[in-house]
């Protein structure tokens, strides 16, 4: 094992030891800010954003590139069979919450600045991209940061990704007027029949678009997630809602779509509110010249991904952005997270590469 893997995973275990899930945001007491702060290779410049959302900037010198890792996770969730605090190494595999999305990726910079493998780097380590609100990015870029590119660390498996969907997530309420259930007018007044007509021509609407595709990204992905409303079967229900999303492919028009969807601002018996909405990568410019960059960089090209990413954000703000990361999607947001050693020791040799 190399003196880079031995660090990284040494850094990799102290990440996953706090406990940086989001909800519910308690990045002040995890032990993050701290970790990093006793670390002598580096001077971190943190900017607290208020509610858990802080930025961590790690520079030196004058690089081209900035580097982006988020550190908090999702929740542990039920089924663990290790502790999901507690880095576990087994058959090449580090089991942690974190590991793989994404705070390996943040160890394998540590590791490097600390072997004094990077002359110069420029680095932020952000806190709330699993909260669905990214303002850390946002904010960020409002400081107008000056870098030819940007490399978001995620799972890609060690392949750059120059493609992948946008996100949006709303709630459509429905209202109607209350009444025994006996009444012939609950066929029209109910407003759990009006929300299940709306759904059901949503969801044709959807289906309209299967065979729209980029690569292997077919349709909008559509989904309804959370539907509630009434109180009991013998009231006429007079208010009803649910929680929606889709993932629009790159160069779709949202306000086309929300249009087709029958999603209204507001109307005398509906009522819509916009949950958290970001473009498809690319964002601005092309795809042809993302992937001539990652050729530039002698990096794998990935196939277009369905997950979203904050490098859409990056790339909307005007910065040619990509993602690269270790780990694969598929073993991210589970029990027994785990990013397999070998990614790790190729991506310590791929962002050493990168940043010089």
């Amino acid at each position: 094992m190399s003196i880079e893997l031995e660090l990284c995973l040494k850094h990799l275990k102290a990440l996953v030891a706090c406990d940086t899930s989001n909800p519910p945001k308690n990045i002040q007491q995890s032990g993050l800010l701290d970790y990093l702060n006793s670390l002598s290779f580096i001077e971190p410049q943190v900017t607290d954003l208020g509610e858990g959302s802080y930025n961590v900037l790690l520079t030196k010198g004058s690089p081209k590139y900035l580097f982006n890792v988020h550190l908090d996770t999702v929740p542990a969730g039920e089924g663990w069979n290790f502790d999901p605090y507690n880095l576990t190494i087994k058959e090449n595999k580090a089991f942690g919450l974190g590991a793989c999305d994404i705070k390996g990726a943040a160890a394998c910079m540590l590791a490097l600045i600390e072997c004094n493998a990077l002359n110069e780097y420029a680095i932020l380590l952000s806190t709330d991209e699993e909260a669905g609100q990214s303002i850390c990015i946002k904010k960020f870029i409002e400081t107008k940061p000056n870098f030819k590119a940007v490399i978001v660390a995620e799972p890609t498996q060690n392949k750059a990704v120059t493609c992948h969907r946008g996100i949006f997530t709303g709630t459509q309420e429905f209202f109607g007027k209350a009444g025994h259930s006996s009444d012939k007018r609950a066929l029209n007044d109910n407003a759990i029949h009006k929300m299940t007509a709306w759904a059901q021509q949503a969801l044709k609407v959807a289906e309209s678009y299967n065979n729209e595709s980029i690569g292997p990204l077919e349709g909008i992905a559509f989904n309804l997630g959370l539907i509630e409303g009434g109180i009991k079967p013998n009231i006429i229900a007079d208010n009803a809602s649910v929680k929606f999303g889709f993932r629009p492919l790159p160069g779709q028009s949202v306000e086309n779509l929300l249009s087709e969807l029958g999603i209204e601002s507001s109307g005398d018996d509906t009522k819509f509110t916009q949950g958290f909405r970001a473009p498809s990568l690319p964002a601005n410019g092309s795809m042809e010249t993302l992937e001539s960059f990652v050729k530039d960089l002698e990096l794998d090209i990935s196939p277009p991904v369905n997950f979203w990413t904050e490098a859409s954000l990056f790339s909307e703000a005007g910065f040619k952005a990509i993602v690269y990361g270790p780990g694969d999607i598929a073993n991210a947001h589970q029990s027994d997270e785990f990013v397999m050693i070998d990614q790790l020791q190729a991506a310590l040799l791929q962002y050493k590469s990168l940043v010089q």
